[in-house]
């Protein structure tokens, strides 16, 4: 209380412009000191409305905000979707790609693609983008040997790169694709920064916890880590950006390891993206915000691998098929619905799919698998005639708990070998942290795989369905050869004309469903929660949830 009145003594004493200075520098001490206890992790737009906050989960936070490396992890291609610009960009209105940062010309036989690069855009640290910049991204690092993204240097394979001029620069095919335009959506690297970067060790530079590109907002402040797992990243509006301009001035990521967490910190961010399960009704609950539901280009399935000596038998393939009720499944679910084929252009509809536990009962008894004799009410599993079971050995993805995914997943397995062992097949099941789980993939050890893929900007079955892709390497999970389906993929990516382009794709879901290297359940269904006071969002024709801030332009916050 002395060291209180020595203080109010000496303000006494104070003239009146420095008793305000002094009360000036009070208040503005104490605004700090609330700012750093109630909002440790930033200012969160405090007292200002043209900055939007958004909260992300991902485990491992902020990895790399880098174009080249955005398929690890959902956070990053989050950021890096403003931070970079490339060739093209996917337009979510026209559910197209189109120019961006260059203009596209394509040769008569679609062998060559020839970008003549726009004038004046600039890097974030004022450099001019050239030429040079394109070459040296796709050219130098994403061909390079020692580039660690297989999946991208796959996309640019057998193609030839030539600068034509300080303005153009040409890729050409050996074959024509009508897919290959979906890969300069790539986000273009500055050679002046990353030249002396070895291509190997990129996703080690510090050039991704800062880094400088050309899209419509730049990091102002490096990727941050707390203590507690969580991170965050500011980004601020690029006003020299070539494009359409939009009035939030700031942008803030922050990024919770878990769901809860975030739910926890919720009055601290405007909006929430790739809500599902069950975290759907504590966001309905919440009356600041509106959800938004989408669905993206991505499905679950039961991958067989036809290498199996017990699957090579197409009776087994469908009697597994008709004995999975995924209608009762799904049921009322808000987070998913129910898909018949993997190709997306063509309708669901079209493609029926009838569960049957009789035929797939009698499709078992076809291939030579009966119930032993001691086993009257066929409460057991099923034999060949040689008395080996019919057991099958099943690997899914083992998520962390207390995750949606963790929850959906279990309870997917669960039910897939229920459903089976109502017609007399056992199944091992193994749930695999993610490094065993893609060892095993690698090796297709195993039987049966449950997973989800993501067809993302370009739809071509190739890397899916063709026999090449059928390696370590590939995505062909099933082991699937088929000649016929190899021609049906090979002439669809050479075919531009949309009729004949649609015959041939119904003519590979055709295949896909006499031949059964997959079953396929369902479509997962995402929402977008935002705060009522941003208007003019969009979330139609999203391929990846970052594709909504490419209308960021038009966001508004309410007055």
């Amino acid at each position: 209380m002395k060291f209180l009145r020595n203080i109010i003594e000496v303000f006494r004493t104070y003239t009146y412009g420095d008793k305000l200075i002094s009360i000036l520098a009070l208040a503005t001490f104490l605004l700090m000191l609330t700012k750093m206890i109630v909002f440790p992790y930033g200012v969160f737009g405090f007292g200002q409305n043209n900055i939007y906050t958004e909260g992300l989960v991902a485990k491992n936070g902020i990895q790399s905000i880098n174009p080249l490396f955005v398929d690890y992890n959902d956070a990053d291609r989050e950021v890096s979707r403003l931070v970079f610009s490339g060739l093209m960009k996917y337009d979510q209105e026209k559910k197209a790609v189109v120019d961006d940062m260059a203009h596209l010309t394509i040769s008569e036989d679609k062998k060559d693609y020839v970008f003549v690069l726009r004038s004046g855009i600039k890097w974030h640290d004022g450099q001019p983008v050239t030429i040079d910049d394109v070459y040296f991204t796709i050219h130098d690092l994403i061909m390079n040997p020692a580039f660690s993204n297989d999946i991208l240097k796959t996309n640019f394979a057998g193609v030839k790169v030539v600068k034509v001029d300080d303005k153009t620069i040409k890729f050409s095919l050996e074959k024509p694709n009508v897919f290959f335009v979906s890969n300069f959506l790539v986000g273009i690297l500055p050679k002046h920064v990353l030249k002396d970067v070895d291509p190997a060790g990129i996703l080690q530079s510090d050039f991704n916890k800062k880094p400088i590109g050309s899209g419509s907002y730049m990091v102002t402040n490096a990727v941050e880590s707390f203590s507690d797992g969580r991170s965050q990243v500011t980004l601020s509006r690029n006003d020299n950006y070539y494009g359409e301009k939009s009035e939030i001035g700031l942008i803030r990521f922050l990024v919770y390891s878990n769901v809860q967490d975030l739910l926890d910190h919720i009055d601290a961010v405007d909006g929430v993206v790739k809500i599902s399960g069950g975290n759907i009704l504590d966001f309905l609950k919440n009356s600041r915000f509106k959800l938004m539901p989408y669905e993206l280009p991505q499905y679950t399935a039961v991958f067989m691998n036809m290498e199996s000596k017990i699957l090579k038998d197409k009776n087994v393939r469908f009697a597994l098929a008709k004995s999975v009720n995924k209608d009762d499944y799904i049921g009322d679910s808000l987070d998913k619905i129910s898909i018949n084929t993997p190709i997306f252009e063509l309708k669901q509809k079209d493609w029926a799919y009838k569960f049957d536990l009789d035929v797939g009962n009698g499709a078992l008894k076809t291939a030579g698998f009966k119930y032993s004799a001691d086993d009257p009410d066929h409460a057991g599993i099923r034999f060949d005639k040689d008395g080996n079971p019919l057991k099958l050995s099943l690997i899914a993805r083992l998520y962390d708990e207390g995750t949606s995914q963790y929850s959906e997943m279990d309870n997917l397995v669960k039910f897939l070998v229920f459903s089976w062992e109502k017609i007399g097949v056992g199944v091992d099941v193994q749930f695999l942290p993610l490094e065993a789980f893609n060892e095993k993939i690698s090796k297709r050890d195993y039987d049966l795989l449950v997973v989800g893929q993501n067809i993302g900007y370009n739809p071509d079955a190739y890397s899916y369905w063709h026999s090449t892709q059928a390696g370590p390497l590939g995505q062909n999970l099933s082991n699937y050869k088929s000649f016929k389906v190899d021609s049906l993929i090979e002439a669809i990516r050479s075919t531009f004309d949309p009729d004949h382009r649609k015959a041939r794709l119904t003519d590979l879901a055709k295949s896909l469903q006499d031949d059964i290297p997959a079953f396929f359940l369902y479509r997962p269904i995402y929402y977008y929660a935002i705060d009522s006071k941003i208007t003019g969002l969009s979330i139609d024709g999203l391929v990846f949830s970052s594709d909504r801030l490419s209308g960021v332009a038009n966001w508004k916050f309410q007055k």
